[in-house]
């Protein structure tokens, strides 16, 4: 009994990974992919935009599990073996490394830092007038358990935090709830910062685009680290040019490297980050999907596995 390893595009040394999950996992055998041996063997794939059409090559598969948050690298492959369950990766350092990456953003635009730097290239002393947390209202699309997390964070900061989600939610505690897109223009009304953690799917593709940015209030501020198909970024971008949107912080795009000639490297108002917001951490993560496998070992369900009727 195997585990297999498979990335085409990781920003760790695969080799990490393995040690990392055969440390917590003595009793299997950790490969990876090419080197998977028998293929009979392997019983689980845990990946990261895997080589298309390879997890059809092996008969005795149990589950897929994905080696960061997002699974769509995963179902995007056109030759996915169907009926496996498909595993995310809910881990609780990689949702602090978000909540950090959330707030670093929250705090550079409430405290008008980015205002500063442009300030400091003209070497001009203006002091801009505070805002205090509690009268900045922060916006996060997507609750689930990061978006749940940060917000949870920012509350305990004193920010107004408000959510917004395609399904009812309860117990959300300080964090009012606006559900589906009836109320979603509520919700961006009310909205200064803006933080989407939401996942791509066929509901969520430019959820954000010319006429729900408009509803933002002008001077707003956007940071993106959920999927970037999410926000249109040509209407992005007018928003920008028009002062609109005042500045965003993107992680995540629609093509990913971002294209050399993207006009958002070069927009003095975008910053961008490779990617980065929620890196997952080797030995946390390889306990995580330890546990999975165990469950599954059991007979039981792992969790989250991702739902085809929800997209997430």
């Amino acid at each position: 009994m195997s585990i297999l390893l498979a990335s085409t595009d990781f920003w760790e040394d695969m080799e990490v990974w393995s040690n990392g999950l055969q440390e917590v996992m003595p009793e299997m055998d950790v490969r990876v992919y090419p080197d998977e041996g028998d293929v009979n063997d392997v019983e689980y794939a845990v990946v990261w935009k895997h080589p298309r059409g390879i997890l059809k090559k092996y008969p005795n598969l149990k589950a897929i599990l994905s080696l960061g948050a997002g699974v769509d690298h995963i179902i995007s492959d056109p030759e996915l073996p169907e009926g496996l369950p498909i595993v995310r990766l809910v881990d609780k350092k990689l949702t602090h490394e978000m909540c950090l990456h959330a707030l670093h953003w929250v705090l550079h635009f409430h405290s008008d830092q980015y205002l500063y730097r442009i300030q400091q290239q003209s070497r001009e002393w203006i002091q801009q007038s505070s805002v205090q947390s509690e009268d900045r209202t922060i916006g996060i699309m997507g609750l689930g358990n990061i978006g749940k997390a940060i917000g949870d964070s920012l509350v305990n900061l004193d920010f107004n935090v408000i959510g917004w989600g395609a399904r009812p939610k309860h117990s959300l505690g300080n964090i009012e709830y606006y559900c589906g897109h009836e109320q979603l223009s509520d919700f961006l009304s009310q909205t200064e910062i803006l933080i989407n953690v939401l996942p791509l799917t066929e509901n969520t593709k430019n959820i954000l685009s010319k006429i729900e940015l408009a509803f933002l209030p002008k001077g707003s501020f956007i940071i993106n680290i959920g999927r970037g198909g999410i926000i249109n970024e040509s209407d992005l971008l007018t928003a920008l040019d028009s002062g609109h949107i005042t500045a965003t912080a993107l992680d995540v795009f629609a093509q990913e490297p971002l294209p050399e000639n993207n006009s958002l490297w070069v927009h003095p108002s975008v910053y961008v980050t490779p990617h980065i917001a929620g890196q997952s951490n080797p030995g946390s993560a390889a306990r995580t999907i330890a546990d999975n496998i165990r469950l599954i070992e059991k007979g039981e369900s792992p969790y989250p596995i991702y739902s085809h009727s929800s997209g997430y």
